[in-house]
């Protein structure tokens, strides 16, 4: 079985080196590369170009990788590609020759936008397997996409236990509190909260590797409490975490129903109870009351309350931080990830129905693809190659 990995971002150089000397955690494309023997795609393999990059970034699909992975993957003879990201996902969809099963993982399975698509060009019959990272995303594009059970899947997001581990126990006493991340982050909320709270020193440390966009405390004045801090790479990420107290992510009300997991999963691995918004999905990724605690989005008063709650509570923040070691080693490790993601990968090639045979559509597929739906099909890889064309010129 041959198997080729998409990864929707491009890898740093020194990557690996950085991993094999324990100053990054281990990354889970490759991972999965080394896991199945094979090879992976990444931003990396394409011709830079800036204008062409951002157009993709607006459009939230990577056509160029998409066009460059199905032509890899005939030209190679694998037998299952697996997608990363919705972002190569999608157009790939529309790309990968039916003979090669497909499994792609969703990140933002709820957007409007792309439930919208998915069900315009029924491309939610193109994939052998749909991961959502979370129960409730899965649950919620079976139910608006008409997928069967067997066909989409929950995937919750790994976390690398062995980088993430605290190098001694909490006190539960530690001299500050932190939150950390960017995407889909409720910074003023927070610092409303923390407003509330003028004894307790509070750290935003305000960044992403995945996202570029404002950091969302910009129209909040800040209070002496709360210090801005930079964004820092994961070895010393690491020590931040252990460093504080408790964490904090407090995430914006949005069909990003995830936003903040791994945020959420690093610190309970560094054996940090969590303070977190209330989300269909995140709120999978902790245990309220007994690794971390929930609050209702936006509501800084409930915010402000579980937090000094928990900071004259030192008993209890070091009681949630081993509590939320354990379950989150037990349940959410890279390591079971990949072992998960292997059957799945497995039972999408020898227990799901073929999409393609010889290069004929069944009948059952035809019957859903309208003329618009192959007029599109034929607009996604005419985009594809006037992008790669656009990008040896500009």
């Amino acid at each position: 079985m041959r198997v080729l990995i998409v990864a929707t971002n491009a890898t740093p150089p020194g990557l690996s080196n950085e991993v094999r000397i324990g100053r990054h955690q281990r990354v889970d494309y490759l991972e999965l590369a080394q896991r199945f023997g094979t090879m992976y795609h990444d931003y990396n393999a394409l011709r830079s170009n800036r204008l062409l990059r951002w157009f993709e970034d607006l459009s939230r699909f990577d056509i160029r990788q998409a066009l460059a992975v199905a032509r890899l993957a005939k030209r190679g003879g694998y037998d299952v590609v697996v997608s990363l990201s919705e972002r190569a996902g999608i157009p790939l969809a529309l790309l990968l020759d039916r003979s090669i099963r497909h499994m792609v993982i969703f990140h933002h399975g709820m957007s409007r936008y792309k439930l919208r698509l998915i069900r315009a060009l029924k491309l939610q019959r193109r994939w052998n397997l749909i991961a959502a990272i979370s129960r409730a995303e899965a649950e919620g594009m079976r139910v608006a996409l008409g997928i069967d059970d067997q066909r989409v899947v929950a995937l919750h997001t790994p976390v690398d236990v062995d980088f993430y581990r605290p190098s001694q126990p909490s006190t539960g006493r530690e001299a500050f509190i932190q939150s950390l991340g960017l995407s889909h982050r409720d910074y003023p909320t927070l610092i409303r909260a923390m407003r509330r709270l003028p004894h307790i020193p509070c750290h935003l440390r305000v960044g992403s590797t995945w996202v570029q966009q404002r950091d969302g405390h910009e129209r909040e004045g800040l209070p002496p409490n709360v210090t801005l801090q930079p964004f820092v790479p994961p070895s010393v990420l690491r020590r931040c975490y252990e460093e504080s107290r408790f964490i904090i992510v407090p995430i914006k009300a949005s069909t990003q129903w995830s936003a903040g997991c791994t945020s959420v999963q690093a610190a309970q691995a560094m054996g940090k109870p969590v303070i977190a918004t209330r989300r269909p999905g995140l709120s999978e990724y902790l245990i309220d009351g007994e690794t971390g605690i929930l609050v209702e989005p936006g509501d800084d008063r409930g915010m402000a309350e579980a937090i000094d709650m928990l900071w004259n509570d030192p008993q209890r923040v070091v009681r949630m931080g081993r509590n939320a070691r354990e379950w989150i080693a037990s349940r959410h490790s890279l390591d079971r990830w990949l072992d998960r993601v292997e059957t799945l990968v497995q039972e999408a090639v020898y227990s799901t129905p073929q999409l393609q045979t010889n290069g004929v559509f069944p009948a059952s597929v035809c019957a859903d693809v309208s003329i618009a739906g192959i007029e599109n099909i034929a607009l996604f890889h005419a985009v594809g190659e006037t992008l790669s064309s656009l990008s040896c010129v500009i």
